[in-house]
């Protein structure tokens, strides 16, 4: 009797209705979202910037780095990671799911971290205190999180919306290089700047093939930032009448140059690789079905006029 009440009920009792599922988090990708950050960074750092500053000084003293390093690249980094948030993009944003198959490319990314263990050698490190150097190298981490985190992560998941990987690649070079114009409204000379846009935005088509090779952006963090604190390290304790120490640094520089143009040949080739699988089904796309072709050579031909 009890089992048959049990079946009673269990055959008797009214299927439930599978409730639909409505996925509101996270956010679909859109260009419009992926550009938000970095128009607000750069409308925020123009209304920071004084023509009176002292961009020459940046990071050269203990004060330097924490009120232009730390502090304000720590709240950047924390506002950052809460629009990441909310929008759910940190999978998308962070992690490539596939990586590139031009494994000779990984040359540039390696150069890039030679260039910056060369660097080391060239800083007075007696010059400043220790926790100078302690205070840079978590400024630079900040600088490298947000800065990948802003135009190699969230600017690629908008431009990749809209645009085929190569238009991707090239606009994200591009506005990170103009981004760093915004120099010239700190007190950077124009002619200095306009050099700094360029060597930015070929050093950008650098760590984009660092995220394209390694599928995630650890590695274009930790490069962005080995590669600013031996920049800033050396400006800030290497004495310019110090021969020494400068031509090999000018050397460093110049080989640096090379590698950033390999990087960009490497960047543009990874990219239109991608692309490939889009323009062949473009082109087919006009190619008539065999069908249709056979069709047409088997319709009796009428003979033209004289």
């Amino acid at each position: 009797m009890r089992q048959w009440y049990k079946r009673r009920v269990t055959t008797s009792a009214p299927a439930r209705r599978a409730r639909p599922t409505v996925r509101r988090w996270p956010v679909p990708p859109s260009l419009l979202l992926g550009l938000a950050p970095l128009v607000t960074f750069a409308a925020v750092s123009a209304w920071r910037s004084r023509p009176s500053d002292d961009y020459g000084s940046l990071g050269r003293t203990v004060d330097s780095v924490v009120g232009a390093l730390v502090i304000p690249e720590g709240i950047a980094v924390v506002v950052l990671c809460v629009y990441v948030t909310a929008l759910g993009w940190w999978r998308v944003a962070t992690v490539d799911r596939g990586r590139s198959a031009l494994r000779w490319t990984v040359t540039a990314p390696v150069l890039i971290a030679v260039v910056c263990v060369a660097r080391l050698p060239l800083v007075e490190w007696g010059a400043q205190p220790v926790r100078y150097f302690v205070l840079l190298a978590v400024g630079v981490l900040f600088v490298g999180v947000f800065e990948e985190l802003l135009t190699r992560g969230v600017l690629l998941v908008g431009l990749r919306r809209r645009l085929p990987e190569f238009g991707v690649w090239i606009a994200s070079c591009v506005l990170f290089g103009l981004l760093h114009f915004l120099n010239v409204l700190a007190g950077a000379g124009v002619g200095t700047t306009v050099v700094q846009v360029v060597f930015a935005a070929s050093f950008g088509s650098t760590l984009y093939l660092a995220r394209r090779l390694t599928g995630n952006l650890l590695v274009p963090v930790l490069l962005h930032a080995f590669w600013d604190f031996g920049s800033i390290a050396v400006s800030a304790t290497v004495d310019l009448q110090d021969v020494a120490r400068i031509v090999p640094a000018g050397l460093i520089g110049l080989f640096a140059f090379a590698v950033l143009a390999l990087g960009v040949v490497a960047g543009g080739l990874v990219a239109w690789r991608d692309d490939r699988p889009r323009r062949l089904r473009r082109r087919w796309r006009s190619v008539p079905p065999v069908e249709a072709v056979a069709a047409q050579a088997a319709e009796p031909r009428l003979p033209s006029a004289l």
